[in-house]
């Protein structure tokens, strides 16, 4: 049987069998909450337990006790009703500020497990190094269900240093568990290290083709991102510095008007926002697709466009264009409409980097030149930080200054 092990800060490991045979055993409605500021050992006791009990595990981010209390009381209080087969609940990490629950049943978590086992198991790992918290799906799905599928000890701990990533990488062959965030924190280390026997696996964002190419050359290893979402699960995967993304076996994809629409057996059939309700197949995403060979690129996303001096121009890319300066390390931006005023619409960035470096209108003129020439009327307010979910995604809830 697998084991999951958390490193402590002082040396010293916690060590426990890792048991999840209870996903065919039949619930009994009742809602159990997992409390995502607990420590890691504390969060997989519990998710183990509920399942084991035939409860419903409810997965929050720490920003959501206020709702988690409260569909704890709506299942509870509808059990009958509810969806008999559901396994568990997993909330989105909330970056609009506006969190949905997204109810998962055995076979979906069973079958998407099946699905990634079957690309994952001709490797030859040693161990599993989760660095991203169980609570969302994705942790969940690869953190624990995945490794116990493959009968991989699965290695974590509170709070990761980069260095600490590629010491537990070098020491035996792994299959890392990761985001984003660590990826290019890792890239900048000054040294280069051999992770040839490793297989980084990142999610929760995408990372930039040439990201994905510098850190596989950088660590001699190899990097598949993940796509998908907490009401699709996993949708298709890109290797290295690819911008072409793969649908995984039993995934079908299709477009709408120009917008990635997904069937598969991973996709849930019911969320909860303020209520529990049905969702239509097939799934309609927000992301704008092109289609390519075996598969399609992501060139936007329909909630993310914006429309500017007549143009539509997609917030990311503008936030990825700023970051990409030196002096600035974050960017997040908004868009405000003025129908009345005569140029309709301001930009306002949030920025966190050197203010002694960073001039206002030299700002303003790269974004002019780079954007096709157009005119942004934009207010510039510099922040000590960007506040991020768990996975490290920026919550785009609108800031008050």
């Amino acid at each position: 049987m697998p084991r999951v092990t958390v490193l402590q800060n002082d040396g010293t490991r916690m060590c426990e069998p890792l048991s999840l045979d209870s996903y065919g055993e039949k619930n009994d409605n009742s809602a159990f909450v997992i409390p995502s500021n607990s420590n890691k050992m504390t969060q997989i006791r519990d998710i183990m337990d509920a399942l084991r009990g035939g409860n419903i595990p409810l997965l929050f981010d720490g920003t959501m006790i206020s709702s988690s209390q409260k569909v704890q009381t709506l299942v509870n209080d509808n059990s009958k009703s509810f969806n008999e087969s559901a396994s568990a609940l997993f909330f989105t990490s909330g970056t609009s500020g506006n969190p949905i629950g997204v109810v998962k049943t055995q076979e979906h978590l069973q079958c998407e497990t099946l699905t990634h086992t079957k690309w994952l198991k001709d490797e030859n790992f040693e161990q599993c190094l989760v660095t991203v918290p169980f609570f969302h799906i994705y942790g969940f799905l690869f953190g624990l269900s995945v490794p116990a599928a493959l009968g991989l000890e699965i290695m974590t701990k509170e709070d990761f240093l980069p260095h600490e990533i590629v010491n537990l990488c070098r020491s035996k062959p792994t299959l890392c568990i990761t985001n984003p965030v660590f990826i290019r924190a890792m890239l900048r280390l000054r040294e280069d290290i051999d992770l040839s026997k490793t297989l980084f696996i990142s999610s929760s964002g995408p990372l930039e083709p040439h990201e994905a190419s510098a850190f596989e050359e950088k660590y001699s290893t190899r990097l598949t991102q993940l796509y998908g979402s907490s009401e699709t699960g996993g949708i298709a995967i890109r290797s290295g510095g690819s911008c072409v993304w793969t649908p995984l076996d039993g995934v079908r994809i299709s477009e709408d008007d120009g917008v990635l629409c997904v069937e598969s057996p991973f996709v849930s059939n019911t969320v909860y926002d303020e209520t529990f309700i049905s969702i239509p197949s097939p799934f309609r995403t927000t992301d704008i697709i092109e289609m390519a060979d075996n598969g399609f690129k992501i060139t936007g996303r329909a909630s993310e466009l914006v429309k500017i001096g007549g143009k539509r121009l997609s917030i990311v890319e503008i936030e990825t264009f700023l970051e990409k300066m030196e002096e600035i390390d974050e960017a997040l931006g908004f868009v405000e409409y003025h129908p009345e005023q005569l140029r309709g619409e301001s930009l306002t960035l949030y920025l966190v980097g050197d203010e002694t470096k960073i001039h206002k209108t030299i700002l303003k003129k790269a974004l002019h030149d780079h954007f096709g020439g157009i005119h942004i009327e934009s207010k510039i307010v510099m922040m000590e930080k960007i506040e991020k979910t768990a996975m490290g995604k920026k919550i785009r809830s609108r800031l008050v200054t």
